[in-house]
């Protein structure tokens, strides 16, 4: 089975990707936790690629196919921008941090952290990106994505519900901007109904920690699903993190 989608080489249209995959998920039966995953390496790769395949803002689309075969899903990415192999810069990453690596040192390293298999190729005027996951049986859910913020004595309670993905990790930071200018705080993260997390989310949450650990304060986060728990085991940020 295969499923295509052409989208323009603008960060907007990362929402597309999330969708296309998860009804992909949907169609191929694929379980919830596995789709989390695939996407996550779906949407950092789209990303960095628009980021650096085209410096000069051209315009111009990016073809996603994904199939699935014995048991495999594989995402062909397909782009005309700069010809540059993603996987040659993880040749040296054993002197890099974790936090270097997620939050921008090395921008791949989430995808080569969830996916099986990634290959690269070009034929001089195109490049081919392939990811490959092998796969489990199960369904997606739908979400939207709310913060709450309780400002009290000392700090805040932040609730966050639904998903934080690429489009909502940026409200989200917006959010919390006056919240984090303060200094010597505590802020305690109810994850309860924290429903999906991509890689931005998970930069977003590094990051705030990297402000909050500046001024002194304390980030802890609190009641995180055994689903959401799994990508921060998986690519390695629970140690990063006071998880309780």
């Amino acid at each position: 089975m295969e499923r295509e989608i052409i989208i323009a080489n603008d960060l907007s249209e990362i929402i597309n990707v999330t969708r296309f995959i998860e009804s992909a998920g949907v169609s191929l039966c694929i379980s919830s936790n596995m789709t989390r995953r695939v996407c996550l390496a779906i949407e950092e790769a789209v990303s960095n690629i628009i980021h650096h395949a085209y410096p000069s803002k051209e315009k111009s689309d990016i073809k996603l196919k994904l199939s699935h075969v014995n048991g495999d899903i594989t995402c062909m990415i397909t782009h005309n921008g700069l010809n540059s192999d993603p996987t040659v810069p993880f040749i040296d990453t054993d002197k890099l941090s974790l936090e270097t690596l997620i939050t921008g040192g090395q921008e791949f390293f989430l995808i080569f952290k969830t996916m099986d298999e990634v290959a690269f190729h070009s034929n001089g005027s195109q490049s081919f990106l392939m990811l490959t996951k092998r796969v489990e049986i199960g369904l997606e859910e739908e979400g939207s994505f709310n913060t709450n913020i309780c400002r009290v004595a000392g700090g805040a309670i932040i609730t966050i519900e639904g998903r934080l993905d690429t489009v909502n990790a940026r409200k989200f930071e917006f959010a919390l901007q006056p919240l984090l200018e303060n200094c010597a705080i505590e802020i305690i993260l109810n994850c309860e109904d924290l429903t999906y997390i991509s890689s931005s989310g998970l930069r977003c949450f590094i990051l705030m920690q990297k402000k909050v650990s500046s001024q002194h304060g304390q980030l802890i986060m609190k009641n995180m699903q055994p689903e959401i728990r799994k990508i921060f085991d998986m690519t390695g940020c629970s140690s990063l993190f006071n998880i309780r």
